[in-house]
């Protein structure tokens, strides 16, 4: 999966550079466009009874720290306002993704409805549902590994992610790295919530839960024709048999139709997507922490966190590890035995804008030379 991954990522970054230009807009129309562009991205929250629920796994601390430093260096050549009234660049503050509200997008069960009655007591049936996927199927905590920085399309900048799997060597060491030999983990969460949503167990159980095994019996006649919205916008999934495992997370989004009243040059954006991608690249993150969540669109098109109307959140379960004694010990692999450090070395500068602190002067007698086994 990581190879479709990865030749996915450079294919949308190639195509990412051939939007090196958004033209101007003539002051006189910029102000009407740039409400149009607010309009359209409160629509569902303007309507005031539609939702959809999603899953989600939010960024830690750490990894808030460093796409919101990553973010803040590619857009800062536009000198961008969030004043609506600007005549240069412009980005609202919907456009951007808070640090706090940076996530993962894992599934999007149901995809945006009206609300009806008993919409929370269905909402919370499917997050039970969610839990039992992950109980069931024993989906543990995994990592993903930051791969590289995109102005998708000279419009969408994402953090593009790709997962980490443990690997033997010859001499029985196990390594965790992007070669692993296990079953990809994202691919293999998304395909199983899929099933679990969409598919009847043998003992019939547990029945579909979707928008279209939800509808009456006389709107279900083009069901066999239809995919299944979980299915379409699942990031990664796909069509059958061509899921790239895409995961993605949304920084800002560019109004490229309002953006400015002169032209902008994006190449500028695209070295230093660059830049702070070969910077980044290998941070990681863990999986191991979902939230569901249902949202009215408040925060705009990528950010359903912004004040949803249901919350849950709900973690991957724990492995145990049972001993000779009969002690049963639990434990989160690939999670406590990583030492990860954020200190930039040479002269790129400190990227995180950490306290530097000199390193304690070295009592070893012997050589001071750094090595892989240090």
């Amino acid at each position: 999966a990581n190879k479709r991954r990865t030749t996915s990522y450079y294919l949308k970054m190639r195509e990412a550079h051939h939007k090196s230009l958004v033209l101007g807009v003539y002051p006189s129309r910029l102000k009407k466009l740039r409400k149009k562009e607010i309009d359209r991205t409160l629509s569902y929250w303007n309507k005031g009874n539609q939702s959809h629920r999603t899953i989600v796994c939010m960024c830690d601390e750490i990894t808030q720290k460093v796409l919101s430093n990553a973010r803040r260096l590619v857009l800062a050549p536009l000198q961008y306002s969030s004043d609506i009234d600007s005549l240069s660049a412009w980005i609202p503050d919907l456009n951007i993704i808070p640090k706090e509200d940076m996530h993962v997008t894992i599934a999007l069960p149901w995809w945006w409805h009206t609300i009806r009655p008993g919409n929370n007591e269905l909402t919370k049936k499917m997050a039970n549902r969610f839990k039992q996927t992950l109980l069931v199927e024993f989906h543990y905590g995994f990592q993903i590994e930051l791969e590289r920085i995109v102005l998708l399309g000279g419009k969408v900048l994402v953090a593009l992610w790709r997962c980490v799997g443990e690997r033997e060597t010859d001499d029985g060491r196990v390594i965790v790295d992007r070669h692993g030999t296990n079953i990809d983990p994202m691919v293999w969460l998304r395909e199983e919530i899929v099933r679990c949503f969409i598919t009847e167990s043998p003992d019939q159980r547990r029945q579909p839960l979707t928008y279209q095994h939800n509808k009456s019996e006389g709107d279900k006649a083009e069901e066999n024709a239809w995919q299944h919205t979980i299915m379409q916008r699942t990031p990664g999934m796909g069509k059958p048999g061509s899921a790239d495992g895409f995961i993605h997370t949304t920084l800002c989004r560019l109004p490229l139709d309002c953006l400015s009243s002169k032209d902008i040059e994006l190449d500028e954006l695209h070295r230093l997507c660059r830049e702070v991608s070969a910077t980044l690249n290998g941070h990681r993150m863990v999986v191991d922490k979902y939230r569901f969540i249902e949202t009215m669109g408040e925060g705009g098109e990528s950010n359903p966190c912004y004040k949803p109307i249901y919350d849950e959140i709900i973690e991957a379960p724990a492995r145990h590890e049972v001993h000779i004694d009969g002690t049963v010990e639990s434990r989160n692999a690939q999670v406590s035995d990583v030492l990860e450090r954020h200190n930039t070395i040479g002269p790129s500068g400190n990227f995180w804008n950490e306290e530097v602190v000199a390193p304690a002067p070295s009592t070893d007698t012997q050589s001071s030379a750094t090595t892989l086994s240090a």
